[in-house]
């Protein structure tokens, strides 16, 4: 009964952070007008975020193995809820900023938190959950995008996202309560060595499982930032009709992770993240180009090409994140936290620096061949694969 509900409660705890971080973003264009702010300098205001990010992603790991995941799960679910809600009624600039920044830092120490625990739960009932939570992360974010935009225009911003954080931080805090007699404990131990000497003498990277990671995860950032833009500006669509092929990328990379387990009863994961890769980034390259082919003479068949390519692309990358995560916990020493965390800061630099050249290859020669990198990234996946442990993902 413990082992059912502490992975229902998992699984519950990740489609909540999906479903309560990503409610917001449909609504931006109302917070940007609130603000009274141009697209560039509310977008510079919202990068704040991701610096609050990295220091959470260096610290928090430590805080977490030092205090437990209870107390940092309801302490930063109560921030950042908080924050998104109160960040909606804001007209200053100034304090969005700070409560931005802080909202980051909330953010990722509850990402830090859940998957610490979710480490720690399937090392408890020996069940790989990372992946399967994962998509459940996707689906919450998924949902509560698609509800956005049946709000928008009908509820106002405030009461659609205050009624949202609250509700969400509510059934949270139940369910971390409920999880508590499992959860991972503080440990108690004791060292003269300061926090701050003893973050930067442990940090680790392990640049085989952080690269092979980095390549895993670009074309779910790249599909996020530029498949409406790519439908709409290259290809000509409606702005209804550009969504389509970033909801089947996000429809296939849920499917993906919710299902991998079917795929790896007698197949050694190595083998199935060659497969995934190869097969997801060639079909994601093999269709971008042959829609920008066909994009003129043929627009409804570019289009499909399109849709068809972030389809098997998303489902080719749906559970190589989690399951390089995986991968570094088990190569690591450290606690699950601090291994999250690290492997955290890591992939936010490179990931910044890959998404700088994919924006600025789009600027000098075009989109179709920018979004070609995230696509050969995937398939340079294969590369990394033997940094995976050759077990199978039992049933979660």
């Amino acid at each position: 009964m413990t082992q059912t509900r502490g992975k229902t409660n998992i699984f519950a705890l990740f489609f909540l952070f999906g479903f309560s971080t990503m409610g917001w973003i449909a609504r931006f264009p109302e917070v940007k007008a609130n603000l009274h702010l141009s697209n560039g300098e509310f977008g510079t205001v919202m990068s704040i975020g991701a610096i609050g990010g990295v220091v959470s992603l260096l610290v928090v790991g430590h805080i977490v193995h030092r205090f437990g995941t209870t107390f940092v799960m309801i302490i930063a679910s109560l921030g950042y809820t908080s924050l998104v809600g109160l960040m909606v009624h804001l007209a200053s600039v100034s304090i969005f900023l700070i409560s931005n920044l802080f909202c980051g830092i909330f953010v990722a120490a509850f990402h830090i938190s859940v998957n610490a625990q979710a480490l720690h739960e399937q090392e408890r009932i020996g069940k790989v959950l990372v992946p399967k939570a994962a998509g459940l992360w996707s689906l919450g974010a998924l949902l509560t995008l698609l509800l956005s935009g049946v709000l928008t225009g009908h509820v106002p911003l405030v009461w659609h996202i205050d009624l949202l954080e609250g509700f969400s931080f509510l059934v949270m805090a139940g369910l971390i309560r409920q999880m508590q007699p499992f959860s991972l404990q503080p440990n108690a131990s004791t060292s003269d060595e300061s926090p701050f000497t003893k973050i930067f003498r442990n940090f680790h990277v392990n640049w085989p499982i952080s690269i092979g990671m980095l390549m895993g995860i670009q074309l779910e950032f790249s599909s996020g930032d530029w498949a409406t833009i790519y439908t709409k500006e290259d290809l000509h669509f409606n702005a209804g009709l550009a969504t389509i092929p970033y909801i089947c990328f996000m429809f296939a990379m849920i499917a993906g992770r919710l299902t991998i387990h079917r795929f790896s009863g007698h197949n050694p994961i190595e083998k199935l993240v060659r497969i995934a890769g190869i097969t997801g980034g060639s079909s994601f390259i093999a269709g971008i180009t042959l829609s920008h082919f066909f994009g003129k003479s043929h627009p409804w068949l570019a289009f499909f090409f399109t849709c068809l390519g972030f389809l098997i692309g998303g489902f080719g990358s749906s559970f190589l994140g989690p399951i390089f995560l995986n991968a570094a916990n088990r190569a690591s020493d450290s606690p699950g936290g601090v291994v999250v965390g690290q492997l955290g800061v890591v992939n936010n630099v490179l990931t910044f620096v890959v998404k700088a050249i994919i924006a600025w290859t789009a600027q000098w020669l075009s989109l179709s061949i920018a979004l070609l990198i995230p696509g050969a990234m995937l398939i340079g996946v294969s590369l990394f694969a033997k940094v995976i442990a050759e077990e199978p993902i039992t049933s979660s």
